[in-house]
């Protein structure tokens, strides 16, 4: 497990010197695409298996505070998606849940990776979580945690109207390009992190700004966001047969408690949910607390 001839230590062009974890980054090459992977693996048979996937715009450094604790317990994969971080673009600008889903598990069936004992994933990598269990055909998903998932839609007149256009628009190289200038010389970065309602360090924050620059990173982060079809998934959502917990923060500002939980019931009945005071960034604020709490539900599996 965890080993693949086209692998290998990245240099410092790829992924910068300090990096958290860098010691435990790989490149990855699997069918010409080349994925940035962190592994966290003890030489001890039997130890369960963790994957951990980010949200829109974040990176592996996202989980590097509870990357510790869970080690502990469990081996650890963690993943930059498709232009994020250090990850390739993806080749034909394919962000759909759908496509990332099926290169995320040719990475993993690459890997030798068969029995996943909790895919644990943030605001849309939650959503992307439940693509993977959905199509679970390869390896094999015993858990599932989403962390401040964005399952709630946009209204559907948005959808109907607006999507269409809007989504090429935001996803186009000379939106990207503005968008790209703005970062670089206003404080928009700040004010982003700043409107999740979580109160980050001056280290967390300035992980996120070293890879907002990078116009790879956001290019990746507005195109996986504009590609992500809500009431495709939740219409699928019969079809999850994994045990499913929901670790919601109480004030997100990003995704709305009330509605959220209106979602969950009505498309994860079987599902858990677990509140806590706390933003969408939650599990870098209290990265101990959520820690806990996910090695909860997975002693509970």
């Amino acid at each position: 497990m965890f080993n693949h001839k086209n692998s290998f230590s990245p240099n410092e062009n790829q992924v910068p010197t300090d990096w958290p974890y860098r010691e435990n980054s790989k490149m990855i090459s699997v069918d010409d695409f080349l994925w940035h992977v962190q592994i966290f693996k003890k030489n001890r048979q039997n130890r369960p298996l963790f994957l951990l996937i980010h949200g829109t715009g974040g990176a592996v450094h996202s989980w590097h505070e509870m990357v510790e604790v869970l080690h502990n317990e469990a081996d650890l994969i963690l993943v930059d998606l498709p232009g994020h971080g250090f990850t390739q673009e993806s080749h034909n600008n394919d962000y759909s849940l759908s496509r990332i889903s099926s290169l995320l598990k040719r990475l993993l069936a690459i890997l030798n990776i068969n029995i996943i004992n909790l895919v644990i994933g943030h605001s849309a990598g939650a959503a992307l979580a439940i693509e993977l269990s959905i199509k679970n055909n390869v390896q094999q998903i015993t858990g599932l945690i989403g962390i401040n998932p964005s399952l709630v839609p946009p209204p559907v007149s948005y959808n109907l109207l607006l999507n269409p256009w809007v989504s090429p628009l935001v996803a186009s190289t000379g939106f990207t390009s503005i968008l790209s200038f703005v970062t670089k010389k206003t404080p928009l970065i700040e004010n982003l992190l700043t409107s999740t309602g979580s109160q980050l360090n001056s280290n967390q924050k300035k992980l996120y700004k070293k890879i907002f620059l990078q116009d790879k990173h956001l290019k990746g982060a507005i195109k996986f966001m504009a590609s992500t079809d809500l009431f495709y998934l939740l219409s699928k959502s019969k079809h999850l047969k994994t045990n499913t917990t929901f670790i919601i923060g109480k004030q997100d500002p990003w995704v709305k408690v009330n509605p959220l939980k209106k979602i969950i019931a009505q498309n994860f009945p079987n599902s858990k949910i677990i509140e806590n005071t706390g933003g969408h960034l939650m599990h870098e604020t209290c990265p101990k607390k959520i820690s806990a709490q996910i090695l909860t539900v997975f002693n509970d599996l």
